[in-house]
């Protein structure tokens, strides 16, 4: 197990994106090198992102790592670099952590303000907690289902003082094919509730680029769009990146303001952190993964 604290602007940089007024940050690697459950003891009252993954073993949330009031914990081989919000209630913002369950194996709600953002950050149960299918959340609060258990971080306070805002809408492949709901999604679009039997799969059976969301393969779910966060500028750019011969390969982008994967055109699959991530010298593409990324 490793502990390597990087500067504010080196984080900033290699998160691809600006902090937040007021905040600090810090980057750690934590290592399962022998296959166990390992804790980095870290304040992570402020969230964690994983940034880039080190092992040759799958670093999934939920399953080989995650994070609660310790610090982060990696399992199965794990081995990554993290990044860690710190001095999260200064100027404003704050959070709160909840336990949701599904011990029955059906559908349940827990009541909680939603709007700022929800975070999966310790799975408790055997059966997996999957965003979209056995967990989510909507203007309700937090559901889950299929067994989940897990504790969540609900981010609270981030549109104090004007900035930000959201409208929720559904988009449906009733037919199994393609469909795109039209809608301005330049500040970024979140799946909060999946209503088809049919798996969706960010990248796969849904995304978003300029003109709207699209979803596919049956895919049918709840959308939150951000809006308000791109005044006074902003915008973004799709480009596509491939990794045809199975090797990893760069693809030029400025990522300082953050990437996401809009459209998978490969059959092999896109992983973010396994075959495909960004950092300071643009979007990096692995193991058979071509797909259309959207650079903020």
């Amino acid at each position: 197990m490793r502990l390597r604290i990087a500067s504010l602007a080196t984080i900033a940089l290699f998160l691809g994106m600006t902090p937040l007024p007021g905040w600090a940050q810090q980057t750690i690697t934590c290592s399962s090198d022998d296959g166990g459950r390992h804790n980095c003891p870290v304040d992570t009252r402020g969230g964690v992102q994983m940034t880039n993954q080190r092992s040759g073993a799958a670093c999934k949330q939920g399953y080989s790592w995650g994070y609660d009031r310790t610090g982060i914990w990696v399992d199965h081989g794990c081995r990554a670099d993290f990044v860690v919000n710190t001095g999260y209630g200064a100027g404003g913002g704050g959070g709160q952590t909840i336990t949701c369950s599904s011990d029955d194996g059906g559908r349940h709600t827990c009541p909680v303000d939603t709007r700022g953002g929800v975070q999966m950050t310790n799975q408790r149960s055997g059966s997996a907690c999957k965003q979209g299918y056995s967990w989510g959340y909507d203007r309700n609060g937090i559901w889950v289902d299929h067994g989940c258990r897990a504790d969540f971080v609900v981010n609270t306070g981030w549109n104090n003082g004007g900035g930000g805002g959201g409208q929720t809408i559904t988009c449906s492949s009733d037919d199994g094919g393609r469909h795109t709901c039209p809608v301005d999604t330049r500040g970024g679009v979140q799946m909060t509730n999946q209503r088809s039997g049919s798996a969706c799969t960010q990248g796969q059976s849904w995304g978003y680029e300029r003109n709207g969301i699209w979803v596919d393969h049956g895919c049918r779910a709840d959308f939150t769009i951000n809006t308000g966060w791109n005044n006074g500028g902003g915008g973004g750019q799709t480009i596509t990146c491939a990794s045809d011969d199975g090797g990893r390969h760069y693809c030029n982008a400025d990522t300082r303001r953050g990437v996401q994967i809009t459209n998978r055109r490969s059959e092999a699959h896109c992983e973010q952190g396994y075959s495909w991530g960004y950092d300071q010298r643009g979007i990096w593409v692995d193991h058979g993964c071509r797909a259309d990324f959207l650079v903020h």
